[in-house]
Parts: C-alpha cells; structure tokens; sequence
C-alpha cells in the first residue's frame, strides 16, 4: 500500500514538472537562416537550481554584512573601555612612583639628621674633656695652695719663737706679722674659691654626662629607625627580583658590586684609647646602618635597569614565551620572548634606562632594536615598521623607540620583545608581572 501511495507521489511529480518545465525550441535567424535550438526539461530544472541557489547566497551574505557591522562596533566599545581602565591603572602607577620618590627624599633627610647628631656628639664630648681640664688644673692650685699654707705656718711657728726670744725687737717684727697674716689669709681665700670652683666644675660635669648620655640614647633610637626603613626596603627589592627570577647575589658579584678594590696602605701603629660604652654602642649601630645603606644602593641601583615595564601602553598577548606551534610551518619549536598583538604603526617604548647597541634590519627579525641597559641587561624588539633611534644613542625610560610592523618572518602586524641577563633569555613576562607589583607597593 505504501509503495503504491509512493510511486502515484513520484508520478505526480514528475507530472508537474512536464508541465512546468516542457521541452522548448528556440528559432535563431542569422543572415536569412533559421535554426532552431532545442532546451531540454533537465538543462531547464538545472538552471532554475542554480539561480535559486545564487539568490539565497546573496541573501545570505548580505545578512552577514549587516550582522558584523554590529559585532564589530560591540567589539570596539569593549576595547574602548579596556583602554579607559588601563589609563585608570596607569594614574594609579604614577601616584605610587611619587609616594616611592617621597619616602627616599625622607630617608636622605634622616640620614643628614644623624650626620649632624654625630657631630653635635662630637662637640659635646671635646666640652667634657675640656672641662675635665679644667677641674684637674683648679685640684693642683688646690694642692699648691694646702702646701703654701703648711709652709706658712711653719715660718709662723718660727716667727713666734723668735718674738719669745727676741722681745726687744717687738716692734720691728710687727711689720712682718702684720704682713705674714695677710699672706695667709689671702692663701686661705684661695682655697675656699677653689674649693668652689670645683664643686662648680662638678656639677656641670655630671651634667653633661646627662646630657651626652640623651643624645647617646636619641641617636640610636633614630639609627636603629633608619636601620629598619632600610630593610624593609631591601625586603621589598629582594622580594621583586625574585618574582623576575634572577640570581641577585650572582649577578652583583659578576658585576663587582660590592667588591672594594685592593689599595695601598701603611704608616706607624699608634694604639687608640677604649671608647666609652655608650660610643661603641652608636657606633656599631652606625657600622650596621653603613652596611645596610650599602646593600640598598647596589640594589637601587639594579632596580634602575631592570626592564619592569611593558613595551607597549595597550596590548594583548598573541604568542607566549615557550614550547609553541610554530604559526607558519605549525611545527613544534622553542619561543625565546613574548609575542604582543595590535595594530600597525603603535608606538613601542623602551623599558629601561640604557644604550642602543643595534639598529637596523637583522634577518627574521625583520627591523630590529637592541639595548644595553647595564648588570647583563638586554632588550630586544623586532618586527617593527618603523625604527626611530639609532646605534649609540642613550634612551631614558619609556622612550620611543619604534612603530609596531610586520617585518621579517611575521604572519601579522606584533611586536617581538625579548629579555636577556647575562646573555640568557628570561621570560619577560615574570619582569612585566613583578613590575607591577611594584607599582602597588608604591
């Protein structure tokens, strides 16, 4: 039943098309001649097929290109506000860069405070050794003036005796009494000041021992604050070269950092007084200040050419550094830098202080810089469509150096940056991530 449903179903069909599509003849006169061209049923179904498949295409794609011009201004708006929050960032970054600056500036002027507290410790302690002269010098006047008056007496001893025996020369020894009292009252004056003078001498002594041993006790209080500020500040530095994943001691100690050179020296030996214990006290307090300020500045000084920051101000990351597809032969291969997309003719800005050691064309790179920024430090940027510095010349942070491009063995417009210590490639993306760590501690 249902095979002959089916074939009356066919039959009906085919029906139809007979008699919608029935075998035509066309008549062509040319130069007096007739000839007649005969269009078959199935040239004419073949036909009517490929135009409705040619109408729907059309139909097709013009829906298409309406559709993404839709999707294409939804994408712009999303980069647009991607752009807005990363300005946003990038005001955030400069406010931490000044609180970094502000806190420097500060510790400078405390380490001014305690080179003046030192002096002013200096000044103190010549005062005492000069006041305890002084008291020295009025304890021999005293000695002085006890053995004058014993001498004295004596002598009055002697006059007496001499009045007992000699009674009848009463009046011209009264002279001399008269004078020999006078002399020993004025020693006996002496005395008494001198005997003052010194308890004078004494209390301000005491008092300056007081006072010295304040100032001992201020200025450590302040070394050690300044010791700790010191620190905490090498902890972070530390903290950010560990993120990048550079050996901090071994690079310092390629680069001579730290190492005094070997100087001539000589000259008698002349043994020096102890110290009081407050003195050495400050002073190993100072010694440890010393040491820690040294560290510091070998590592300011690193933090200087460290290649924290990104190369470009907006950018997403197309190739990552690594084991990867090689994106024109598809083949497995070794990626020494980071791949960062955008469009052509952006602006690529150095991330360090430094020297351009290359300028120029160098193979696959395409148009290719490289800078020095000293400890081992070296950038590479390639693919660029445009260079605008040249071999030798210095460049500050973040100046512009080059026009992203597609030179050199590119499949696209990106910007090739590589980062090398010490003639090994890094992945610079563990510097860009410890960059920014930076900033927030700021």
């Amino acid at each position: 039943m249902n095979e002959t449903r089916h074939g009356n179903l066919t039959h009906r069909w085919a029906r139809g098309i007979m008699r919608i599509f029935p075998d035509r003849e066309l008549m062509l006169r040319t130069d007096g001649k007739i000839r007649f061209v005969k269009v078959s049923k199935t040239l004419q179904v073949s036909t009517f097929g490929f135009l409705l498949i040619v109408t729907g295409w059309a139909i097709f794609a013009s829906f298409s290109f309406f559709i993404h011009d839709e999707i294409v201004a939804s994408k712009n708006q999303e980069i647009l506000n991607a752009r807005m929050v990363y300005r946003s960032l990038l005001a955030d970054v400069s406010e931490y860069q000044n609180k970094f600056s502000s806190l420097t500036d500060e510790l400078g002027e405390n380490h001014g405070l305690m080179l003046d507290l030192v002096e002013k410790n200096a000044t103190l302690q010549q005062n005492l050794r000069s006041a305890k002269t002084k008291l020295e010098t009025s304890q021999t006047q005293h000695v002085r003036i006890v053995t004058a008056r014993t001498i004295l007496t004596g002598k009055l001893a002697n006059i007496e005796n001499e009045m007992k025996a000699l009674n009848s020369h009463n009046f011209n020894l009264k002279g001399n009494l008269n004078s020999v009292t006078t002399d020993l009252e004025s020693a006996l004056s002496e005395r008494n000041f001198a005997r003052a003078q010194g308890k004078k001498l004494s209390r301000t002594v005491t008092k300056l021992e007081n006072e010295l041993d304040t100032l001992h006790k201020s200025e450590k209080d302040i070394l050690i604050q300044l010791t700790e500020r010191t620190k905490e500040s090498i902890d972070d530095i530390q903290f950010v070269l560990k993120r990048t994943g550079i050996k901090v001691a071994k690079l310092l100690k390629a680069n001579g950092a730290g190492v005094k050179k070997n100087q001539g020296q000589g000259g008698p030996f002349i043994a020096l007084k102890p110290d009081t214990e407050p003195a050495k006290r400050l002073k190993a307090t100072l010694a440890n200040l010393n040491s820690h300020l040294a560290q510091y500045e070998e590592l300011d000084a690193l933090m200087k050419r460290l290649p924290l920051a990104a190369p470009l101000d907006y950018f997403s990351i197309s190739s990552h550094y690594g084991k990867r597809r090689d994106p024109i032969n598809k083949r497995w291969a070794k990626h020494y830098g980071l791949d960062f997309g955008g469009a052509k003719r952006t602006s690529v800005y150095v991330t360090a202080p430094g020297r351009v050691t290359y300028a120029g064309r160098k193979g696959k790179y395409g148009k290719y810089i490289e800078v020095d920024h000293g400890f081992g430090f070296k950038t590479r940027y390639g693919h660029l469509n445009k260079i605008l510095v040249k071999r030798g010349q210095k460049v500050d942070y973040r100046t512009k150096i080059g026009l992203m491009g597609s030179t050199g063995r590119s499949t696209g417009p990106h910007l090739h940056y590589e980062i090398l210590v010490k003639g090994k490639q890094k992945n610079p993306w563990r510097f860009i991530k410890a960059g920014r760590y930076v900033y927030k501690r700021q």
